[in-house]
């Protein structure tokens, strides 16, 4: 009769050493591909979050127009903080929105709307602001004022416009004192982003041109 051999502790010691060994070398590979997806993610976002933003500035405005000759639906004002610009401005566009008018109304489309972009200054980063754009349905009373602020990005340095006024550029604009929009609106954006846990500061620039 054949007598079974067992394992011996010495062989079982090792088996766990080998098995520590590829299990320590398949979690360095799992680490060092999770990491590098991220990294790559990090890259992309930080890539692509200027430019959206930029994009739906410039779409609001293209669609920027007044309803009523030399009035004010169009008013952007110079500010500043943080030692950088904090511009603002708000206007009447005719970009697409969806939603209720007021508590009672049914949510609908809305080819008429107010917009407006803001900086509030942040309380997490010193010279760091939060960009919102505020929407508001349609138009009331006060096309400058209401509706509901959307935070765009948390982190930005700053918010220049610059207005086209005859062959001259100016800080500010009133569609009622200039009477009439602008030849052209500069938006110029500064954002701090993350690119390998690196903080980079991004600028960013565009130019809507109004037909006269």
């Amino acid at each position: 009769m054949t007598k079974k051999r067992g394992f011996t502790l010495v062989e079982l010691m090792l088996a766990v050493l080998i098995l520590a060994i590829m299990m320590s070398i398949v979690y360095g590979v799992v680490v060092s591909t999770v990491n590098a997806a991220k990294r790559v993610e990090e890259i992309t976002a930080a890539s692509e979050i200027g430019p959206a933003i930029l994009t739906t500035i410039r779409a609001d405005l293209e669609g920027a127009f007044l309803p009523k000759p030399e009035a004010e639906y169009f008013v952007a004002t110079k500010s500043s903080g943080g030692g950088a610009s904090r511009d603002r401005i708000n206007f009447v566009t005719s970009v697409m929105a969806y939603g209720p008018e007021n508590d009672v109304e049914e949510p609908r489309f809305h080819s008429v709307n107010e917009v407006g972009y803001q900086l509030i200054e942040s309380k997490k980063e010193q010279g760091l602001a939060i960009l919102y754009r505020r929407e508001d349905l349609f138009i009331d009373n006060d096309p400058l004022k209401g509706g509901r602020l959307t935070e765009l990005y948390d982190r930005v340095r700053s918010f220049s416009l610059r207005f086209l006024e005859g062959e001259t550029w100016r800080g500010d604009w009133n569609s009622k004192t200039q009477k009439g929009l602008p030849k052209a609106v500069e938006v110029e954006l500064k954002i701090v982003v993350m690119e390998r846990d690196q903080p980079v500061e991004q600028t960013l620039k565009t130019t809507v041109t109004f037909p006269r």
